[in-house]
C-alpha cells in the first residue's frame, strides 16, 4: 500500500471548494500514518516529506473549508440584518 500516493491524493482532492471538507480528515490521517511508518522503516526522505506536506495541507485546508462553510451559513443572517 502506497501511503505517500494516497496522502497526496487526499490532499489534492481536499482543495475542491466546499466538497473538499470530506477529504481533509483523510489527508491528515493518512499523512500522519505515513510519517509514523516512514520513521519505523528505512523509507526515503522524499516520502516522509510528501506525508508531512499532505498532513499540513489537510489541516490548513480543513480550517479554510470550515471558515467557508461558516460564511455560507452566516450570509443570510447578515443580509437580513442589512435590510433594517
Amino acid at each position: 500500500m502506497d501511503l505517500t500516493g494516497t496522502a497526496r491524493a487526499f490532499a489534492t482532492y481536499s482543495l475542491v471548494p466546499y466538497l473538499g471538507i470530506l477529504f481533509c480528515p483523510g489527508a491528515v490521517v493518512v499523512g500522519t500514518v505515513g510519517v509514523v511508518r516512514s520513521y519505523r522503516s528505512a523509507q526515503a526522505k522524499e516520502a516522509r516529506f510528501v506525508c508531512y506536506v499532505s498532513t499540513i495541507v489537510g489541516v490548513v485546508v480543513l480550517v479554510v473549508q470550515l471558515l467557508l462553510w461558516w460564511i455560507l451559513y452566516r450570509v443570510p443572517q447578515w443580509a437580513a440584518g442589512a435590510e433594517l
